[in-house]
């Protein structure tokens, strides 16, 4: 056995270990159910991969004393890995970014398609030579082979630009990085086929895999720290930094609000309806913020409690007054729609900044003021 030989096994091994702690790693607070088993299967596919891809590799060193039947076989496994991940990343990463297409019953099935047609072909190749065909001394591409390469970039190619149009509509940092994370699962296994091209039978396909995982991985993680569990929204500590950066930047000609937000009578639903039912009113208070923030695109978390906040460029709205009316609607028909069996509602406060020598707990008492006068006046009309 050459020197290569075992230094291509040794890079092999060491991916499948890093893939196997990555796999036993992956826990249930990381993602929703189906998200979890997605990434899960993405990993044993790439275990597969690299376990065959080795396979591969001795039985290329050993040629001349395997039959090509076998050779073939491991040619066909490994080949089929390719389009598998790649669909299985691309429904991922539809599930990640909550595609709304998949609710469609044909969405699956539809997409699935390209990746079995790809596994039947390459299989089939053992006796049509269509994908791939052996000798006693080589293996060559048939005359089908481009398009399994045209399929797998087609899944990749469909989540990068879902995942640049996700990155480019969100205000928040930590989803930004995520977002880019997803994009480099496509660029690191595409710098690694350049390079294949250039120097072949290096093993840098593998390392190149692993390293876009482990990227999107480390990204999610940490992102954790940064978003609220109970809403995936951004959470306090991220509204500080986001507060710091805009001050920095604020000036009378670029200046933004801060909006406090505090759902009414959030106690009462909680000693009434329980706690359960108290998570899912913030829930509820959390997406229907979110499709108002989404459509101008400003920065939402979760303060803290019953407690949201809003950081808006004065730029992004027409009137703070009009903005405001439209955060309150947006509880009031979200409560409707779902037919919430008690009122859900919001008071809003707000502060300008327009100086870059203000701080943000100048900014987040003055608004805090003004949600708490806005909490009396209700309070007030209710009694």
């Amino acid at each position: 056995m050459s020197l290569s030989t075992i230094n291509y096994l040794i890079i092999n091994f060491s991916c499948l270990l890093c893939a196997a702690i990555l796999f036993f790693h992956t826990g249930e607070d990381l993602a929703s159910d189906m998200e979890i088993r997605l990434f899960k299967l993405l990993l044993i596919v790439f275990g597969i991969f690299l376990i065959d891809d080795s396979l591969w590799e001795l039985a290329v060193t050993h040629s001349t004393s395997l039959p090509i039947v076998i050779r073939s076989l491991f040619n066909a496994i490994g080949l089929s890995c390719q389009p598998l991940l790649c669909f299985v990343w691309f429904l991922f990463s539809e599930v990640h970014l909550k595609a709304p297409l998949l609710t469609k019953r044909w969405f699956i099935p539809l997409t699935m398609t390209p990746m079995l047609i790809c596994v039947v072909l390459i299989f089939t190749s053992l006796k049509t030579g269509l994908i791939f065909y052996s000798t006693a001394t080589a293996e060559y591409h048939g005359s089908l082979y481009d398009l399994v390469m045209i399929f797998d970039f087609i899944y990749l190619l469909l989540v990068t630009i879902h995942a640049i149009i996700k990155a480019h509509h969100t205000k928040s940092f930590s989803s930004k990085r995520k977002y880019f994370s997803m994009i480099a699962f496509v660029l690191f296994p595409f710098t690694a086929g350049l390079f294949d091209s250039f120097v072949p039978n290096t093993p840098i396909m593998s390392p190149s895999i692993l390293s876009a995982l482990l990227l999107f991985f480390v990204n999610v993680q940490e992102m954790r720290i940064y978003s609220d569990a109970l809403t995936g929204l951004n959470n306090r500590r991220r509204s500080n930094q986001m507060l710091e950066e805009s001050i920095e930047k604020a000036n009378p000609h670029n200046g933004f609000y801060v909006l406090i937000m505090d759902i009414n009578q959030f106690k009462q639903i909680n000693d009434h309806y329980g706690h359960i039912e108290g998570d899912h009113a913030l829930q509820c208070t959390a997406h229907a913020l979110k499709n108002i923030a989404s459509q101008y695109s400003v920065f939402l978390s979760r303060w803290g409690g019953d407690e949201f906040m809003i950081i808006c460029p004065q730029s992004a709205i027409a009137s703070i007054e009009e903005f405001k009316r439209k955060l309150e609607q947006s509880i009031i028909s979200t409560a409707k729609t779902l037919n919430l069996p008690y009122c859900l509602s919001i008071s809003v406060g707000y502060s300008l900044c327009t100086s870059s020598h203000m701080t943000p707990a100048q900014l987040t008492q003055a608004a805090d003021l003004m949600l708490y006068q806005e909490k009396h006046i209700v309070h007030h009309l209710k009694s």
